[in-house]
């Protein structure tokens, strides 16, 4: 949390829960801080409101508080509580629970290791869970501190699934300017330098869409079921996976633009090795006939040319110099 933050923490000061935080919202979607031993009473009670209940897994204390005082069914708990990463979103009876991804949060800022977000939600409440600091989480708590209201709490789950769709549009939207300056720098220099920075791109690119893709066959997969008992959640869904499909073809299109820069720079690269190798050729073709010539005067054998003459090494200097230059005109005049 940053210094400017109001909330409490009360995995520091609850050491039998757990909890990060809590928030009691009233039917204006306006928020008050729970304290601690406001929570089990608060999930409790029926109220005209909604609760909202965000765990720390990373504390053992958590898994019990889940086992004993959590209001939900047995298979949220093991939800909750479990060790699985695989992406799942489902409906028990009046519970919408799921495995959702989300950014790790360091400090004030996202980075990029994608980590986990478990959520049950019901009409009353909904009780998230990390592992690790989420991004999505973290910023719409930042915005409920704002004064931003959520009525529901599908509206709370419809603002972290949005928080996290733009977190990647905004890593999207980096990918591509990295893309822009590598294609400026490929199509100019030489573009040796630029593979690991593809490689980079082509991998954040590759966990993204794999991410997305997934969450969007959930939500695709879960829409119609969930509009025969509640067509608000439905429409959220739908919403959602309209937004998901947009953002998951613009992280597609990068991959392959990646792909494409690469093809490009591997053709670049085959053809400065090529130019290299012809001029290597060259000089070796021009190079053999002289060396053959000084290998015939440096045979130490009687009756050698220019032996007993004045200035013969300049003589057997010029046949080299005559055989480099036949051997070039011969080249040029075959092509090669």
């Amino acid at each position: 949390m940053t210094a400017s933050t109001t909330t409490t923490d009360l995995a520091d000061v609850a050491p039998t829960t757990g909890i990060v935080w809590a928030y009691r919202f009233r039917p204006d979607g306006t928020a008050e801080p729970l304290a601690h031993e406001q929570v089990d009473g608060a999930l409790a009670a029926p109220s005209t409101g909604w609760v909202w209940v965000h765990l720390a897994l990373a504390d053992v204390r958590c898994r019990a508080w889940i086992a004993k005082a959590a209001p939900v069914s047995e298979m949220a708990r093991e939800l909750l509580a479990g060790t699985d990463t695989h992406l799942r979103l489902d409906t028990v009876g009046h519970e919408l629970l799921g495995v959702l991804p989300d950014l790790h949060q360091e400090f004030n800022h996202a980075s990029d290791d994608l980590v986990r977000l478990r959520f049950v939600m019901r009409p009353r409440f909904v009780i998230t869970a990390r592992q690790r600091p989420l991004h999505s989480v973290e910023n719409t708590r930042r915005a409920i501190e704002a004064g931003k209201r959520f009525p529901t709490a599908v509206s709370l789950l419809d603002a972290v699934i949005d928080q996290f769709a733009d977190a990647i549009a905004r890593m999207a939207d980096q990918l591509g300017a990295e893309l822009d300056a590598v294609e400026d720098h490929v199509m100019g220099d030489d573009p040796s330098d630029e593979r690991h920075r593809i490689g980079h791109v082509r991998l954040q690119a590759v966990r993204v869409h794999r991410q997305l893709a997934q969450l969007r066959s959930m939500f695709h997969r879960i829409e119609p079921r969930v509009a025969r008992e509640n067509a608000e959640v439905a429409a959220v869904v739908s919403t959602l996976a309209q937004k998901l499909d947009g953002i998951d073809s613009e992280v597609a299109s990068l991959h392959e633009r990646a792909r494409l820069l690469r093809d490009e720079i591997a053709a670049k690269m085959t053809e400065v090795t090529n130019r290299r190798l012809f001029t290597l050729s060259i000089l070796t073709a021009c190079l053999l006939p002289p060396t053959l010539v000084t290998g015939f005067f440096g045979m130490n054998t009687k009756g050698l040319p220019f032996q007993d003459i004045e200035g013969g090494t300049w003589w057997a200097a010029l046949v080299a110099l005559a055989a480099t230059a036949l051997s070039y005109w011969m080249l040029r005049r075959m092509r090669a």
